[in-house]
């Protein structure tokens, strides 16, 4: 039982990552807004918020390299855009977090910032590679109607993330302290 508390984490990136792709699939009809689409991002905001949470867990960096590289095969079937970002956004998310206040709207400035970053590279990397030809005006709209759908998936899922983060960290036996 111990092992299984140790990779809750693990498992709960494993469930956002099925959501995202499930929510993206079943509701695509509803993120959109004229020809401008939003993305479904639980799995990127559960990453941000456990860094956030959880500022002293290096092993989180590593959890987060793991989901990037599932998440970029699951989805693209390239290795890259979640394998570079992931980590890098919860090794600034527990930097940031030892300064930040603990309260819920200094995270969600910093979690839509990262999701405006999100956005913003992989627009730039899948132009360059030519996966996609996506203008300007057309990616800043669906930037706005991305930071409109972020905050509802950042408020439906804000206290499960903080609770996973701080009663199951990733890699802790959490046993050894108590007593």
């Amino acid at each position: 039982m111990r092992i299984f508390r140790e990779w809750v984490l693990a498992i709960a990136l494993f469930v956002a990552l099925t959501l995202d792709g499930s929510i993206s699939l079943y509701l695509h009809q509803f993120m959109t807004w004229n020809t401008y689409g939003a993305s479904c991002w639980i799995m990127p905001i559960g990453i941000m918020l456990i860094g956030l949470f959880d500022d002293v867990n290096s092993k989180e960096i590593w959890l987060a390299l793991g989901a990037g590289i599932v998440a970029d095969i699951s989805t693209l079937g390239i290795i890259g855009i979640y394998t570079v970002f992931l980590p890098l956004a919860c090794w600034a998310c527990q930097r940031v977090a030892r300064f930040l206040p603990e309260v819920f709207w200094s995270r969600l400035l910093v979690v839509l910032l990262g999701l405006t970053l999100l956005d913003l590279y992989s627009w730039v990397v899948l132009s360059l590679v030519g996966i996609i030809t996506v203008s300007v005006h057309m990616m800043l709209m669906s930037l706005l109607l991305n930071l409109g759908w972020s905050i509802i998936f950042f408020v439906l899922t804000y206290w499960i993330w903080g609770n996973l983060a701080t009663n199951y960290p990733f890699m802790v036996d959490l046993n050894a302290y108590r007593q």
